[in-house]
């Protein structure tokens, strides 16, 4: 999905956004790889709910946390947090745990409808990790392109 295409995300929830990043810098310092904004909100708009991917070096604590309106982070939805480590974010068939497997399989999924990269380092992480994963998914099957090959047609 393309910029102009992807909904816009309302301020209010934007500044949560903000508020998150600004505490997660301070509390992982320079472990902290990607925040990526997803989901609904991304996508379709018309929600209040904030969906994150946020990955961090050496990450081994929960996968993810739901979170609701506080006087220090005051929202108008939930904000679902889901977390990774960046070496599971990176090689996902090496996820050191079934349960990271099965998370980043989906959250995979739900970013290739759409995503808006809130912060990474070094730039340009994110949309590198994303296009090896898609390239690994794409594989041409070989007797497909036989077939096509043995009747003068281009594999695709």
């Amino acid at each position: 999905m393309s910029e102009l295409e992807a909904a816009r995300i309302p301020y209010i929830e934007y500044r949560a956004i903000g508020e998150l990043l600004r505490a997660h810098l301070k509390t992982h310092e320079k472990q902290l790889r990607s925040l990526v904004a997803f989901g609904p909100l991304v996508t379709r708009g018309g929600t209040y709910d904030i969906e994150l991917l946020e990955v961090v070096d050496d990450w081994e604590g929960p996968a993810s946390v739901t979170f609701s309106s506080t006087q220090a982070l005051p929202l108008r939805g939930l904000l679902r947090l889901n977390v990774l480590s960046t070496q599971d974010f990176e090689r996902p068939g090496q996820a050191r745990y079934f349960k990271a497997k099965r998370q980043l399989n989906e959250t995979l999924e739900r970013l290739q409808q759409g995503y808006e990269v809130i912060y990474e380092n070094p730039a340009g992480f994110v949309e590198r990790v994303l296009r090896r994963a898609d390239e690994a998914t794409t594989t041409i099957n070989p007797l497909t392109f036989l077939d096509m090959a043995a009747v003068g047609k281009e594999a695709v």
